[in-house]
């Protein structure tokens, strides 16, 4: 799984710790991705950055600015060394 798939695992994680099963439900509602967390498999359709945009709005249109947060602190432990331009406005 690229960097990209495992920071959408660790944000939909991080999410259900808090929201609980709806997390990954939002998550599947997500134009563009698919995601089976049991099996550890992301997979994207289009582009991998805006897929991601389109998660974290889910969470925040839902949840909030607190979801955003969540999704932040995964992305800072996840995109160590990714450049800025690759990841999604919303996390930076």
């Amino acid at each position: 799984m690229n960097i990209f798939g495992q920071l959408v695992e660790e944000i939909i994680k991080d999410q259900e710790g808090i929201i609980g099963p709806i997390a990954l439900e939002q998550a599947q509602k997500v134009p563009g991705l698919k995601v089976d967390l049991g099996k550890h498999n992301v997979q994207f359709e289009g582009n991998q950055t805006d897929v991601i945009e389109n998660l974290v709005e889910k969470y925040k249109e839902i949840f909030g600015q607190a979801s955003v947060e969540v999704c932040k602190e995964a992305a800072r432990k996840i995109l160590v060394g990714v450049s800025k331009e690759s990841i999604p406005p919303l996390l930076q």
